[in-house]
């Protein structure tokens, strides 16, 4: 609803974040707010979507896709989560050759009303079952949700707690208290927006704290809670 009213690549970039711009700013203490002035996060997408590809609204749209979410989102979670599983993993659809033809198709054709990947499905009716080709798609979510107020409760009043939060000096720590009475209420749902903060704070301490090491008798990484 948020977004109804903008145009279709501001729509789309609203989609790209858990938080608008008014939202990061007053979760930010003051002064972190204040050093960023101006910043937008989103000037390498508006960049690319500047790019005159010779296509139409949704090319464009695919083409910043390809540039920024795939590989940078999709490619990097699924090749890391891969590998922690010894499992080499393959994407035929991203054969050059085949992005090149895909890229040549008609935007009519990838969309064509509420069917998506049409133009593949119909690809691929003569090879599958027709209950495979055309059956609804089913999108794999993460249980954020229950996570945060179950198995991930814990680590949540660790990394941020009052004293985490006043310690890294990033985020007003009011905001947390304050988004978590809320979404517990039911006054809203704050979930991927805490969900965001709790990766940041595991982020900082990995990389700017150096608080990890790997253990090798579990063979997993241990964080050590800063002193």
């Amino acid at each position: 609803m948020r977004a109804s009213g903008l145009s279709a690549f501001e729509r789309y970039l609203s989609f790209s974040s858990y938080y608008t711009t008014g939202e990061l700013r007053s979760v930010l203490v003051p002064e972190v707010a204040a050093e960023l002035g101006a910043y937008d996060p989103f000037a390498i997408h508006r960049a690319y979507l500047q790019r005159n590809t010779g296509g139409d609204e949704l090319s464009r749209l695919l083409y910043l896709d390809a540039k920024t979410f795939l590989p940078c989102l999709n490619l990097t979670y699924t090749d890391k989560m891969a590998m922690a599983a010894s499992v080499e993993v393959r994407v035929p659809l991203l054969d050059d050759e085949l992005v090149a033809l895909s890229a040549r198709i008609p935007s009519r054709l990838k969309l064509k009303g509420w069917r998506r990947k049409y133009i593949f499905k119909r690809s691929q009716q003569d090879h599958l079952p027709r209950d495979v080709v055309w059956r609804r798609k089913a999108g794999f979510g993460a249980p954020i949700r229950s996570w945060l107020v179950r198995d991930l409760a814990p680590l949540v009043e660790d990394l941020l707690s009052e004293e985490a939060l006043r310690r890294r000096g990033l985020v007003d720590p009011a905001q947390v208290p304050r988004m978590r009475a809320e979404s517990a209420a039911g006054r809203g749902d704050y979930t991927l927006q805490l969900y965001a903060l709790l990766t940041l704070e595991l982020w900082s301490r990995m990389f700017l704290d150096r608080a990890w090491h790997f253990d090798e008798s579990v063979r997993a990484p241990i964080l050590h809670s800063p002193a």
